[in-house]
């Protein structure tokens, strides 16, 4: 090979390396820029995703806020959010919210009257590309107690002008003692003139101007003074000296049947029920040795004592929470007991509380208010008293109204209305205005031939039981 041939094939060596090196290096700068695009692409996204989390998680927040300021605020459906007078709410009408690029629903449903299921989902779009982003939480009415506080069921209507809508008779020589509901039914218990009568009773209020009697059972000799429900059982306080406490089965309330019952010791009446977990606690009359009783009722067919109380005075009423049980007494020193029941198989007492006065007390409910807990006590001196009780060591009186009669019986409806059964012989059924526990104030009242007993409230009616034998009343607002 000559000299000139091979300068020749060098060159041309040269030229392929330099146009291969080019392709390399074009391909090499094609694959920069997509990583540099492509990354700038994948970092927004990352971005706008974090950015709806945390938007989705703010929504999660207000609507915890919400359900602490009212549980009732939480109605099932689509919401959107605002944010006015330094705190959350739903927008009345507005079903989403948004900022910038995302777009925030929270969807609220209903498990049960205390158990929500809120999701708040966040959604975007990049580059034509729908993204989103979903958080669900169960939230539960933490102000609930498992028995006495104020019924979450929401307000409606001019309750400063409640009406009678329905009532429903027991028979002659039946006197009404207590109520409580579980709709579409009512549960009633009383006393009868004669020991063959019946003592419980069961109304079909599916339509509450027409309440249908389905069902009625006799104890026995004495009758009932209390009633309790929870779940498939209604627990009774009974004046039957064999059987102070009695288990009735409500799964078919048109068949009610009695399951189990207890025996305590002694011969004095049991004035109030109220259950916890798999306990029950029955308050008794004073000449009992003990005037509390705590029983195991895990089998209902079986129940048991596990331990007993001496407070010194007649207990005619609890009130439960999910950590405390109140007790009312009319004991000379102490009106208020108060145990610790974190642990439901062993209450212990913690705390008792005289109010200031010569008062005898009756009735007992828990009212909750901007993050404090209040108790709602009724007492013979015609009296309604506020208790801030929110440390239990260091209960005080708030306020207390003159309702002119005895406070037999107390509920209370988030919306800031407490509602009275009263021995006041023109204003048996009484409602006071609660929404300031250091003033309240009488609302309003009905007139009814004899004592309101028992009281309680759903779906905006209430149902009282009345000391004769018409003895249901179920009222509503105009």
């Amino acid at each position: 090979m000559n000299l000139t041939t091979k300068k020749i094939n060098q060159d041309g060596q040269s030229v392929i390396e330099i146009v291969v090196a080019l392709g390399i290096f074009a391909v090499s700068l094609a694959a920069s820029f997509q990583l540099f695009f492509g990354g700038q692409t994948l970092s927004e996204d990352s971005l706008n995703a974090e950015l709806a989390i945390n938007y989705a998680q703010e929504g999660i927040e207000a609507t915890r806020t919400i359900r602490d300021r009212n549980w009732a605020e939480l109605t099932s459906g689509d919401h959107g959010l605002i944010f006015n007078g330094y705190e959350w709410m739903f927008g009345s009408s507005s079903v989403s919210d948004s900022k910038d690029i995302f777009t925030r629903i929270v969807s609220i449903y209903s498990e049960s009257e205390n158990e929500r299921i809120a999701t708040t989902t966040v959604t975007w779009a990049t580059d034509g590309r729908s993204q989103l982003v979903e958080l669900v939480e169960k939230l539960t009415n933490w102000e609930y107690p498992l028995s006495s506080s104020c019924k979450t069921y929401p307000l409606s209507g001019n309750w400063a002008a409640p009406q009678t809508i329905g009532t429903g008779d027991l028979g002659a020589g039946n006197e009404g003692t207590d109520i409580v509901v579980q709709l579409p039914y009512v549960f009633m218990s009383g006393k009868a003139s004669s020991s063959s009568k019946p003592d419980i009773f069961v109304f079909d209020v599916s339509t509450p101007t027409l309440p249908v009697l389905v069902a009625s059972l006799d104890i026995g000799s004495g009758g009932i003074n209390s009633l309790h429900v929870s779940g498939n059982y209604l627990y009774a306080a009974s004046l039957n000296d064999s059987k102070e406490l009695i288990i009735f089965d409500i799964t078919t309330p048109a068949s009610i049947s009695e399951i189990g019952s207890l025996n305590l010791s002694g011969s004095s009446d049991a004035l109030s029920v109220v259950v916890f977990g798999n306990m029950a606690a029955i308050g008794r009359t004073d000449s009992a040795a003990s005037e509390i009783a705590f029983i195991n009722i895990a089998n209902p067919a079986s129940p048991s004592v596990m331990s007993q109380i001496t407070t010194g005075g007649s207990v005619y009423d609890f009130a439960a929470s999910s950590d405390r049980l109140f007790a009312v007494s009319k004991q000379s020193d102490d009106d208020i007991f108060v145990f610790d029941i974190s642990e439901t198989a062993n209450p212990i007492s913690i705390a008792n509380y005289d109010i200031p006065g010569s008062t005898e007390d009756l009735s007992i409910y828990l009212h909750y208010k901007g993050g404090n807990r209040n108790l709602l006590v009724g007492n013979e001196e015609n009296e309604l008293v506020v208790l801030g009780a929110t440390t239990t060591s260091a209960m005080y009186a708030r306020d207390r109204i003159d309702v002119g009669g005895d406070v037999n019986d107390i509920v209370c409806a988030v919306g800031d209305l407490a509602f009275l059964a009263t021995s006041y012989s023109t204003k048996e059924f009484i409602i006071v205005n609660i929404a300031n526990p250091d003033n309240i104030v009488e609302y309003a009242s009905l007139n009814y031939p004899q004592q309101g007993t028992g009281i309680d409230f759903a779906e905006n009616m209430v149902f009282m039981s009345v000391r004769s034998n018409d003895a249901l009343r179920i009222i509503t607002s105009q």
